[in-house]
């Protein structure tokens, strides 16, 4: 008779599985649910002076983008148009826009200022953007009575991306507002082109076709940039979404590594815990790396894994309950334990004040050695001193309870090999 045995599934088979996750109902890039999560996380207030932080830096981003076009204008006026006396105007009055728009996006660089009265920020931004399009139009319009130029708008597309780019509102509504405010002043404009030039003038179907392009124009350049607006939200507030969960895990993550080692040196020495929480972590890595190398290899590693350390000067205190086995015949379980909890209690604490470090107890019997954790020249001195210590702690007990109770207590200074053996449940 054949006999198959069946295959189990392999690790790789087994570790990299398909994705469970059901996509077509992911809510995370949609804006209503990020802006309810930062509500429901009480996270408003701090997303509103993070996008203020992103805000400024965008603003810094323009005040370069914003100082090199001046700079090429400025230079190009100088370099290429004769006579320079023709555009004196747009020198004097691209300097004065360029140092009032400065003046008035620096006041969002003063974070207190800004913090306290939000309307600074949607205030400054409305004023720039409004002397950025008066200054162009008064140019065009200047240049048009005076040298019969034609009546060319220069930076509308350019007001139009500092609008929704850089420039620092909060809000989408009111930067499209303040977008298409800005749009209907151009079209106006335009309109008043067509107006006054003859040639457009006396052709109502070119001037409407040539007035249907420009409005459509401005409304495909504000869709797109509330659309810009709207995934940048998004996009931010996602990402500080995740870098505040990153926070709190890492926190989370502090806070249970500490626990971690506070429960392990509340049970082993520290000098002692620090290898064996390093040997935990490399098991469980190489575990992570592999079960089948983990297994194969596992057996000698815990045969090389041996936390012992000498300490060559250090004191050992013993000591001993008298009447012990008395006192478990006359007193009941409940009272003997509660009579033990405050001895070894007060002796804990005794051990602490004289830093000498409790090993273990076991029925009547206690014993700690001074020394261990740190050298310390005066071991013996602080082990005697907590030997007296616990004979006047045991002299309260017995005054407390009525009880006819007493210690035998031993003193040893001399070298030591401490560690821990076992591997299930270890033993110092």
């Amino acid at each position: 008779m054949n006999v198959r045995q069946k295959k189990s599934p392999s690790y790789k088979s087994t570790r990299f599985k398909g994705c469970a996750l059901e996509y077509t109902d992911e809510r995370v890039w949609e804006q209503s649910y990020l802006r309810s999560k930062c509500k429901e996380l009480h996270l408003e207030e701090e997303y509103r002076y993070y996008q203020f932080r992103l805000m400024v830096s965008h603003l810094t981003v323009f005040y370069l983008l914003f100082m090199f076009v001046f700079v090429i204008m400025i230079g190009a006026y100088l370099l290429f148009i004769r006579p320079l006396d023709a555009v004196y105007f747009d020198i004097i009055t691209w300097s004065t826009a360029f140092a009032v728009i400065s003046l008035l996006l620096s006041i969002n660089f003063f974070a207190k200022l800004v913090n306290r009265h939000r309307w600074v920020m949607v205030f400054t931004s409305v004023l720039s953007a409004y002397v950025l399009v008066l200054t162009d139009i008064s140019q065009n319009a200047y240049h048009y009575y005076k040298s019969d130029w034609p009546l060319n708008a220069s930076f509308d597309i350019f007001v139009l991306c500092m609008i929704y780019m850089f420039l620092p509102i909060p809000s989408i509504r009111a930067a499209a507002i303040l977008a298409t405010s800005v749009s209907i002043i151009y079209v106006a404009y335009f309109i008043n082109f067509l107006n006054v030039n003859t040639v457009f003038a006396e052709s109502n179907t070119y001037s409407f076709d040539l007035l249907s392009v420009d409005i459509l124009h401005y409304l495909g350049f504000n869709m797109m940039g509330i659309f810009f607006r709207l995934m940048n939200d998004t996009m931010v507030r996602a990402s500080f979404l995740d870098r505040h969960q990153f926070i709190m895990e890492e926190t989370w993550l502090r806070n249970a590594l500490l626990q971690e080692s506070m429960l392990l040196d509340s049970i082993l020495p520290p000098q002692i815990a620090k290898p064996i929480q390093d040997s935990i972590k490399n098991k469980i890595t190489q575990s992570e790396a592999g079960p089948d190398r983990f297994h194969s290899f596992g057996s000698r590693r815990r045969e090389n894994f041996m936390a012992i350390q000498i300490h060559p000067d250090v004191t050992i205190l013993y000591a001993d309950v008298v009447n012990y086995t008395h006192l478990t015949t006359t007193l009941t379980v409940e009272s003997l334990v509660k009579v033990l909890h405050d001895l070894y209690g007060r002796f804990d604490m005794a051990a602490s004040h004289f830093r000498v470090q409790r090993i273990k107890f076991l029925g009547d019997c206690y014993y700690c050695v001074a020394g261990l954790s740190h050298p310390d020249p005066d071991h013996a001195k602080m082990a005697v001193s907590l030997g007296i210590s616990m004979i006047a702690n045991i002299q309260e007990v017995r005054a407390d309870r009525a009880l006819d109770i007493d210690m035998r207590i031993g003193v040893h200074s001399g070298s030591l090999l401490a560690g821990v053996i076992g591997e299930a449940k270890l033993q110092s």
